[in-house]
């Protein structure tokens, strides 16, 4: 029977990269008997206050059913059994008051600096239109140093947290090496100081997430960062671009929220296979899932680790943001009956790769 716990520290080499704020020697695996890991998204973050990362072996299992054996595993300090007639209850979600964010809402980030001056090259004079959408749509913050707030909101309009990062103006890369480079959280900073109770308990959602309810007949378009979800936005506005803030963070709590809708899933260059494989187990919405990074970025691009940010700068800047390659993959016949569905997926094919995943047939109204 086997028991996961957090890998004790040995020096350097027992401690990762966290998936959370990135930092090379922060993360603890979960790791069995034999100190075998369970997963590299399973773990903890040494950087309680800041990053808040934390996903364990019961989450993971919860999430990926498929990998549990049953009365296979326990969890060190986490008993799996439950004493019968008694259900979990649920606790109510922890926010945070909604003021935060109007009083945090500002054009004074280097995030914004450098999509003002993406912008710029692209729309001309109509670019301040585009940035105020951008701005209210998704509450887009600023800190006092230059960073940026990226604000998580539910459907309900409850502000979960907001995510702190810090962006070079000229480049728009996250400044990474030195204290600046370090993911704070609002809630944490909240907590830190004595606004917010030390018995608040984060429950994250999807960026953008609200943004749904006013835009049910659009496609989702799903990408990792917050930054690809503004940018994608920017440039594409016909959809509704929200961010898992992860590769690790596409978990099915997350998810449930797109029930019956059709979503695009855009991964960075590293997590093509592990995002279709994910796809494939999302039976409550229409997936597609993009390779076309996978199959058109350079090998220095995929060393880099780029994302469809990335790449729609570097389109803009080689002036073929809409010489995107035509390119249909599987379920050709599925595809069609989806467009004559939402016909707004049809530029969706003209403008990027498409791989159809774990799609039902849809069938006609009537």
């Amino acid at each position: 029977m086997s028991s996961y716990s957090l890998q004790k520290y040995k020096g350097t080499a027992t401690r990762h990269t966290c998936p959370g704020c990135g930092d090379r020697h922060s993360f603890a695996y979960y790791v069995d008997e034999q100190d075998t890991p369970l997963h590299p998204s399973v773990g903890r973050c040494n950087h309680e206050s800041s990053c808040g990362y934390h996903y364990t072996p019961k989450e993971y299992f919860h999430d990926h059913p498929e990998c549990r054996t049953a009365n296979d595993f326990s969890f060190a300090g986490q008993r799996s059994e439950r004493k019968p007639g008694r259900t979990p209850q649920q606790t109510a979600i922890s926010c945070i008051p909604p003021h935060y964010v109007e009083k945090s809402k500002s054009v004074h980030s280097n995030f914004f600096r450098f999509i003002s001056s993406l912008l710029d090259s692209y729309y001309g004079s109509k670019a301040k239109e585009v940035l105020k959408r951008l701005l209210e749509d998704y509450r887009l913050g600023a800190t006092r140093d230059g960073a940026v707030i990226f604000w998580q909101i539910d459907r309900a309009n409850r502000v979960r947290t907001g995510k702190v990062m810090q962006y070079n103006p000229n480049d728009g890369h996250r400044i990474k090496g030195g204290q600046a480079s370090a993911v704070d959280w609002i809630h944490s900073i909240l907590k830190r100081q004595r606004v917010l109770p030390e018995e608040w308990q984060l429950s994250q959602c999807l960026f953008g997430e609200h943004l749904l309810g006013g835009n049910p007949g659009k496609v989702v378009v799903l990408v990792e960062s917050e930054k690809s979800a503004v940018i994608g936005s920017a440039i594409f506005p016909g959809y509704v671009w929200l961010a898992t803030g992860g590769k690790s963070q596409m978990r099915e709590e997350k998810l449930r929220v797109l029930t019956g809708r059709t979503v695009l899933l855009f991964p960075d260059a590293d997590g093509y296979s592990e995002w279709k494989q994910r796809a494939g187990g999302m039976d409550f919405c229409k997936v597609i899932v993009s390779d076309l990074i996978e199959k058109n970025a350079t090998p220095e691009q995929k060393a880099a680790h780029i994302d469809i940010a990335d790449w729609i700068v570097f389109q803009i800047q080689e002036s073929k943001i809409m010489c995107t390659a035509n390119h249909l993959v599987e379920a050709e016949r599925i595809l069609r009956r989806m467009v004559e569905k939402n016909p707004v997926l049809q530029k969706l094919i003209d403008d990027f790769d498409l791989v159809l995943v774990g799609a039902s047939p849809i069938e006609s109204s009537g």
